[in-house]
């Protein structure tokens, strides 16, 4: 007589409720634990089933420390389904999780077109360079597949070629940035196609280790036609490319977080890079309690509590402070790429235990204060927010959506402090009295 284990033990059930590989991990713990088969007579024998179960998930299970490499992640069902669209690219797949897919596969052609012109073919030692960079990849490649959360069912050599092939194009395309004449781009693309392809580039499904660009970048560095660029870095030209989805609200320059994303920083990306580049630099220690406060009141409620909108001057993106009854915001453009980057970028902050969910307590904060079309109203009419969502009663369910199923920031929140200083202005009923 045999009997089979069908319960799944609480620790297991915990794995089960995370995200990205810790789904994967899930998976494969339970099927580990339904195909364990344990031989009565042998229990009876004194069999220790405690050891044949750990070895049995040992020998299943990945490794947690390759888990705590990934940077690049799926996003979880949850949020997919409020928004699909927001994660699914449109016209350009970019590294290993969208490859091949049939709507795709127009661009891998402009993609080729480009890695043959990134090499100039009349160069008789191209085929050497080519080789000495696929070695060069050769030799990171499980460090590459350890920035993945997934595992990635692709050979070495076509993954090989993938990561060369999409790094180019990235990287040619960056260097072009500010070509504004066509027919003196090399990569073959129309103009219909920079603001998908700008939309497609910043998805975290969508992206490339780092470490792999700035690999690509220097052993390239000689063969760039892009002369007027060549003193610019990689992080500088991405930055200077994606700086229009949300710099262009402002008027001030880039911020200076630069720093906050380290040399050599091997497990970031495009998407985290800009992320970076917008979020607070310094965030103070708190001086209420730890735990951000609830605020219920909308734009409409704190207007009638004597609270005053306005739009902060040379501001960041991310910037909202609240002085002597007035709440400053910085100046905000909503339109379908805008909410496409902050979606991804929430995901990225749900799905990545190494940084802070800025930008999660920022959309969060907008939730709170956009409660309906006259909200979105007052907020237009003190300079704070534009959009090109239809009618305002449209838009604020659009704003309202970008928090459904995502979990809150309440305990790091870099806006805490303004919550607290807002909900005692408007308790104390300070503004009333004025």
């Amino acid at each position: 007589m045999r009997t089979k284990l069908t319960k799944i033990p609480l620790q297991v059930q915990t794995i089960c409720r995370g995200s990205g590989r810790f789904r994967c991990i899930a998976r494969r713990a339970t099927h580990a634990i339904a195909d364990i088969s344990v031989d009565s007579r042998n229990l009876d024998q004194g069999l220790d089933f405690a050891s044949v179960l750990d070895e049995k998930l040992n020998n299943e299970l990945p490794k947690w420390n390759s888990f705590q490499g990934a940077s690049i992640y799926k996003v979880p069902d949850r949020l997919r389904l409020v928004e699909p669209k927001a994660y699914q690219p449109n016209i350009v797949s970019i590294g290993p999780y969208h490859h091949g897919a049939t709507h795709l596969r127009a661009m891998e052609k402009t993609k080729r077109s480009c890695f043959h012109g990134f090499f100039n073919p009349s160069k008789p030692d191209q085929p050497n360079q080519i080789n000495a960079i696929l070695k060069e990849l050769k030799q990171m490649e499980q460090q590459m597949r350890s920035c993945y959360s997934e595992d990635l069912e692709i050979e070495s050599e076509p993954f090989l070629n993938m990561m060369l092939v999409d790094s180019c194009f990235i990287i040619q395309l960056l260097r072009e940035t500010g070509e504004t004449d066509f027919s003196k781009k090399s990569v073959p693309i129309q103009r219909w196609m920079l603001p998908v392809l700008q939309r497609d580039l910043i998805m975290l499904e969508n992206q490339l280790p780092m470490f792999v660009l700035n690999k690509v970048y220097d052993l390239t560095s000689s063969s760039n036609t892009c002369e007027a660029k060549e003193n610019l870095g990689l992080k500088e030209l991405a930055l200077q490319y994606f700086e229009p989805m949300i710099y262009k609200d402002l008027d001030t320059p880039k911020n200076g977080a630069l720093a906050a994303m380290e040399e050599g920083d091997g497990r970031s990306h495009l998407l985290e890079l800009f992320r970076a580049s917008i979020c607070p630099t310094e965030v103070s220690q708190s001086k209420f309690p730890v735990k951000e406060p609830h605020m219920f009141r909308s734009v409409s409620e704190l207007k009638e509590s004597g609270v005053k909108v306005k739009k902060a001057e040379k501001c960041q993106p991310l910037d909202v402070s609240f002085k002597r009854g007035i709440l400053k915001i910085a100046p905000v453009n909503m339109d379908d790429h805008r909410f496409t980057l902050f979606r991804n970028m929430v995901a990225f902050e749900q799905c990545h235990y190494g940084c802070k969910p800025h930008v999660t307590a920022y959309v969060f904060f907008l939730d709170r204060l956009i409660n309906s079309g006259e909200d979105i109203g007052l907020l237009h009419y003190s300079g704070v927010l534009q959009h090109t969502l239809g009618g305002n009663k449209s838009a604020a369910k659009l704003v309202n959506n970008l928090c459904k199923e995502v979990a809150g920031a309440a305990d790091d929140s870099y806006l805490r402090d303004v919550l607290w200083k807002i909900n005692c202005y408007c308790n104390d009923g300070l503004g009333a009295r004025r």
